[in-house]
């Protein structure tokens, strides 16, 4: 055993411990807000890896961000190094590329897929597709509006096949299957999936090639999966093929009382069937070692008031020592009110503080006002969302160029070339005429548009050109091409104002996204491994340690902040009015209940809760949810 791993282990509580050395059979870890369970988790594939050193099996661990995988792997690399390549840490949309890559040819794949993850890009293929049925059969061009329904069958797992049954209208089922049969068709034809066809085409495989579950259960025959109870029905069904009738080597680390992706088919009823398919033994991780005891206490007072939660589940306990004022109260007159008054308190804090602190609300329209009001007052602050593709100019260009490398003939991401080149480099071609011009001249578009950038002159338009050249000649030298035109690129940025930053934030999500991939496929890749590597991740860079960060609560999951503002306590925003009008003992209120719970349990100090009476001229009352955590209007300070 390996210094550090035993160091780790001496560590734990034995509550912690007894789950980190888990042996075999399936085990369900309650893990309340700030129990240390990634330290479980991460203990656990290290000490599986340590104790089997000299095999040949693979773990298989899931977690449902890329951020979260690579946390996972980099602390299992500190504890036993040289032995993470023996484990898949990863997402399950990543897992299920890695699944289509090796087996997908049972399904018509070749390894090298695209994965369309843009709206905009899956309607304009689903778009062209339309266009040409419809010359011959009666479908309408404006069928793309079907495009969110077909992708509530993907996460339904039906397929096109079975999917005018699903319609209690006929004739709208049989449209409906006819768009779906289109647009699948019109994939296949480009070697490409769709975000949500890769858990569709998995399950696909899993069911229908029996040797592909059978070779899952040999290679991993164990098997982790964090935050459980985001599962969607989906991804379950995904394990339980996998699994078939005899696996029952379940790691599944969960918490009912963290729910908050009920909308996207999270739900309690995936835990219950895990403990009906897999029996596991159940341990509770309860000491919550981030909050300060009068939060752990407003927490457990709030959620022992829903009702959708494992029987005999024990409260959390604080292992920390007692705050003075660890928790405060704000009431303004107005909703303009709160917004001035939270960014004049912030402001007058330590800035270098602003880094650890966060402002939490339920909707994103309510953090914009906030921002502003910061900005104002000299604080930099920054509302955090996924950035599914890269925003300046230059990356786009370099993604668009790999992409082109590897399908030239796709003419949607030629055209996203073109037009980043463009802007890049101040050129003016046009991608239609490029692509006649290379039709004529026997070339792909893509060393078409490369030898026409480089013969214009223009200085980084002709580099940009011979990367584009000797990668259409040649995709193979992608590596090196690479190592050359990031620099280049991020200095293209230095003489166009208002570029600069975008340049240098992507630059910085680059390297992230590339370093995680290489990690995840154990060293060295494959071009179409990063292609779809990318596809897959959020293009946000690292986030600035003098920047005050603002989060809906759902974008907060798994945070923490030494500082935790949570604005809109307020009757009708937290709670939301669709779950005051589904009533307080629904399945929506107790949602609520659970995002107000997660909101204030990712503060590690000082935890600010704030309304206003008024929103948008519309008296609102206070939160139920202040009350349930036993604060009346009398402890609060209007402002």
């Amino acid at each position: 055993m390996t210094p550090e791993l035993e160091a780790i282990l001496a560590s734990l509580s034995p509550i912690q411990k007894e789950a980190a050395v888990w042996g075999d059979g399936s085990v369900l870890v309650l893990a309340g807000p700030g129990s240390g369970k990634t330290r479980v988790l991460t203990s656990r594939i290290a000490k599986i890896l340590d104790d089997s050193r000299g095999k040949n099996f693979r773990i298989l661990a899931l977690t449902f961000t890329t951020k979260a995988a690579a946390e996972m792997r980099e602390r299992v690399e500190l504890l036993v190094p040289g032995l993470t390549e023996r484990a898949f840490m990863g997402t399950f949309h990543a897992f299920c590329t890695q699944m289509l890559r090796q087996h997908g040819s049972h399904l018509g794949m070749s390894p090298d897929f695209a994965i369309f993850d843009q709206d905009a890009d899956r309607e304009a293929l689903l778009s062209d597709a339309l266009a040409v049925a419809a010359k011959t059969e009666a479908v309408d061009p404006d069928d793309v509006r079907w495009l969110k329904t077909i992708d509530q069958l993907k996460s339904r797992l039906v397929v096109p096949e079975k999917a005018a049954s699903q319609f209690r209208d006929t004739r709208s089922g049989e449209a409906i299957a006819r768009v779906y049969q289109i647009y699948e068709q019109a994939l296949s034809e480009r070697n490409s999936i769709d975000f949500n066809g890769l858990i569709l085409g998995a399950c696909r495989l899993l069911r229908d090639v029996p040797g592909v579950a059978e070779r899952t259960r040999r290679t991993y025959p164990y098997w982790l999966i964090d935050e459980f109870q985001d599962t969607t029905p989906a991804q379950y069904r995904l394990i339980q093929l996998a699994a078939g009738d005899g696996f029952k080597n379940l790691f599944a680390v969960a918490d009912d009382d963290q729910i908050i992706y009920q909308w996207a088919g999270a739900s309690y009823r995936q835990i219950e069937k895990m403990r009906a398919d897999f029996r596991p033994e159940l341990i509770q991780l309860v000491e919550n070692h981030r909050c300060p005891p009068e939060i752990v206490g407003a927490a457990n007072l709030l959620v022992a008031h829903n009702t959708f939660r494992t029987p005999g589940k024990k409260p959390l306990v604080a292992a920390k020592a007692a705050m003075s004022e660890s928790i405060s109260l704000r009431l303004f007159e107005s909703d303009s009110a709160e917004n001035e008054g939270l960014a004049a308190e912030i402001s007058e804090t330590d800035p270098s503080r602003w880094g650890k602190t966060a402002v939490l609300a339920r909707t994103r329209s309510l953090l914009v006002p906030i921002q502003q009001a910061l900005q104002s007052k000299g604080v930099k602050a920054v509302i955090a969302q996924r950035r599914d593709r890269f925003i300046s100019p230059q990356f786009t260009w370099l993604q668009a160029c790999l992409d082109q490398a590897l399908r030239p003939t796709d003419i949607r991401v030629f055209k996203v070339l073109v037009d980043a080149a463009n802007r890049v480099a101040g050129q003016d071609l046009d991608p239609a005429i490029l692509a006649a011009e290379a039709e004529a001249a026997g070339l792909s578009n893509f060393e078409h548009w490369g030898k026409t950038s480089v013969a214009m002159g223009n200085t980084i338009g002709a580099k940009l050109g011979d990367f584009a050249v000797r990668l259409a000649q040649a995709r193979t030298a992608w590596r090196p091409v690479v190592r050359e035109a990031i620099p280049v690129l991020v200095d293209s940025a230095t003489s166009a104002e208002g570029v600069v930053s975008d340049a240098a934030d992507d630059k910085a999500a680059w390297d992230i996204c590339v370093k995680e991939i290489r990690a995840e496929k154990g060293g060295d890749i494959d071009l179409d491994e990063l292609i779809q590597g990318l596809a897959l991740r959020s293009k946000e860079p690292p986030r600035d340690p003098s920047t005050v960060t603002l989060l809906t609560v759902h974008a907060s999951k798994g945070l923490e902040f030494d500082v935790v503002y949570v604005a809109g306590l307020a009757e009708s925003i937290m709670p939301s009015w669709q779950s005051v009008n589904k009533g307080g003992e629904s399945p929506e209120m107790e949602e609520e209940r659970r995002n107000c719970f997660v909101a204030i349990t990712r503060t590690r100090e000082r935890l600010i809760l704030s309304r206003a009476a008024n929103y948008r001229g519309w008296s609102k009352g206070p939160s139920r949810f202040l009350s349930e955590m036993g604060f009346s209007e009398e402890t609060e300070p209007r402002l």
